[in-house]
């Protein structure tokens, strides 16, 4: 993620300043996203940033980071007699994507989304030491993270408020989640979000 965002940046710095026309314009936002992955019940929610270059009236290049805002959290032991906690937490996603658009009416367009996104989670629990036989001796708290990236897509909707103000709603299909070498869950994002166009 630390090499995607510059050089996401770079390239929208390029091409602004190399195609700058009266339909080219920068835009800035802010998103709020709920997550599913199927059968691991496991619910995620994340809020980020975006920053996109709109060519025209069709095609955008856009970019979005977010992190965690809720995830999902469990206990080790009983209801009545926990001993630990267990949680998993989107640390950070980022995107890089290339928007399709299509004006339906004169200010509510239909999009599609096509590119790259990367999740990075944190995940804190408690590991056990056992004996020579297998038998429990004790625990200990471990923190890892773990990433997954690959090709992600979706189709979303738009309605321009005014001239800088637009309000969105997309749904994507992000990578897989590989849970080891032969199970992988399904990955699922809504997303509603504000943009301002400059």
């Amino acid at each position: 993620m630390k090499r995607l965002l510059p050089a996401t940046f770079t390239l929208l710095a390029s091409t602004y300043a190399s195609t700058v026309t009266a339909e080219n314009s920068w835009y800035l936002g802010a998103l709020y996203s709920t997550q599913e992955i199927s059968t691991y019940g496991r619910d995620f929610n994340t809020a980020g940033v975006i920053a996109g270059y709109k060519y025209n009236k069709y095609f955008s290049l856009e970019t979005r980071l977010s992190t965690g805002t809720s995830g999902y959290s469990s206990f080790y032991g009983t209801p009545e007699e926990p001993w630990g906690a267990y949680s998993e937490d989107i640390d950070t996603q980022s995107s890089l994507l290339i928007k399709a658009s299509y004006p339906i009416f004169n200010l509510f367009k239909l999009y599609g989304l096509v590119g790259y996104t990367n999740t990075k989670l944190e995940i804190n629990g408690l590991g056990q030491y056992n004996d020579l036989e297998g038998n429990i001796t004790g625990n200990y708290p471990f923190k890892h993270t773990k990433s997954d990236g690959g090709f992600s897509y979706g189709v979303g909707s738009d309605y321009q408020i005014n001239k800088n103000f637009n309000v969105f709603i997309d749904y994507q299909a992000l990578p897989d989640l590989e849970q080891g070498s032969s199970i992988s869950k399904s990955w699922k994002s809504t997303t509603i979000g504000v943009n301002y166009s400059f």
